[in-house]
């Protein structure tokens, strides 16, 4: 299930984005602080005390995956390579990359950046309270500096285990691409330590469950071991397809027989007579002979149906000096990132500034099996 989202703001060209899961775990977080936790450990403070020290709480510990995440884009950035944004949902934090790093040292860096800054916050909200539990002041502010200490310090622990998609896997993987030469190898080996691991979550979630009756707790663990179980593998998987893709042009694989559009035509139309009966979400757009943009299935979606008659693709088109678009001599492994960072399911191929073919995520992944069919790599 793909969550949606929504753009909070901007930070160094990185966009901030916030699914709509979660908020599901931060009013959780913020529950079982109020209600649970604070109670539990300080029982001097009034019920709307224990709700505002559970929002404050639940505030700072999201700023510290923030954190976390930015401390791991900066160093990608500082290392050549692009963040598009950070995605805050349901499981935690993700930065999200143009391109992988060159080099397992590199991987190693970027990696290990995320735990260290966890630590370094555990380490900094742990001194806090220790230096007011000395003083004599244990007040709510020392209660939540507590609480982040704990929470930061586990949360640098828990990625330090060694398995996909944690970042302790990626350190893994950094150490032993560096030693074997071979990224492909590295993967393999610490995604099925991440699988194993995700097995591990999901029996003992189920036995907190059966045996304990601790349901919520044992849900949340059979949860994250199964996102953890997808990530191992789709982390594996997408590097054996950029192995595979690797030295194929995008003319092997383009397709020549073009579909477009005019760009006079009614909206109506273009989704009778194209997206139904072509299937495809994008198709280029003509003036005459002239290339002068792209049309989405996203585009005609955010115009009322009611208009959709009155509506030209003029009107909703994207213009050309806008479209991301591929060479005939382009490597297919660029072309699939592209994609994917551009949210693409096809994409043009431009030579001399004319349209000469369309190649798509399908025509990649097609090609990738059949090459895995034949045993080629």
């Amino acid at each position: 299930m793909r969550w949606k989202s929504f753009l909070v703001f901007r930070l160094a060209g990185i966009q901030i984005i916030i699914d709509y899961s979660w908020f599901i775990i931060f009013f959780l977080v913020i529950y079982s602080m109020a209600e649970n936790y604070f109670p539990a450990t300080q029982g001097s403070f009034s019920t709307s005390q224990y709700w505002i020290m559970g929002v404050i709480a639940a505030v700072l510990f999201f700023l510290s995956v923030l954190l976390h995440e930015m401390a791991h884009s900066f160093l990608a950035i500082m290392h050549g390579i692009k963040v598009t944004s950070i995605r805050l949902f349901i499981f935690g934090g993700l930065a999200q990359v143009a391109s992988e790093p060159e080099s397992g040292r590199h991987e190693f860096l970027i990696a290990l950046a995320g735990p260290a800054t966890s630590l370094l916050l555990g380490f900094g909200f742990g001194l806090l309270y220790l230096v007011m539990f000395l003083s004599g002041h244990l007040g709510p502010v020392a209660s939540v500096a507590g609480y982040l200490a704990t929470a930061n310090i586990l949360l640098g622990l828990f990625n330090l285990i060694p398995g996909f998609p944690l970042d302790g896997g990626r350190i893994l993987r950094a150490i032993l691409w560096d030693r074997w030469g071979d990224v492909t190898r590295a993967t393999r080996v610490v995604s099925g330590i991440g699988n194993a691991f995700a097995l591990f979550l999901i029996i003992f979630g189920i036995l907190l469950m059966v045996a304990a009756r601790s349901l919520i707790s044992g849900l949340w663990l059979v949860l994250i071991g199964l996102f953890m179980k997808q990530s191992a593998l789709g982390s594996y998987q997408a590097v054996v397809l950029r192995e595979s893709l690797a030295g194929v042009q995008i003319r092997q694989v383009m397709k020549e027989n073009i579909v477009s559009v005019d760009w006079l035509l009614p909206l109506d139309e273009l989704v009778r007579e194209y997206f139904y009966k072509y299937q495809y979400t994008n198709f280029p757009v003509l003036n005459r002979a002239e290339l002068i943009g792209m049309v989405s299935l996203d585009q005609v979606k955010e115009i009322s149906k009611e208009l959709w008659m009155f509506k030209q693709v003029r009107d909703i088109m994207t213009p050309i000096e806008q479209v991301p678009f591929l060479k005939p001599t382009d490597d297919a492994t660029e072309a699939f990132r592209l994609m994917v960072s551009h949210d693409m399911g096809r994409m043009m191929v431009i030579e001399g500034g004319r349209l000469v073919g369309m190649v798509s995520r399908r025509d990649l992944l097609d090609l990738f099996k059949i090459k895995s069919d034949l045993g080629i790599s």
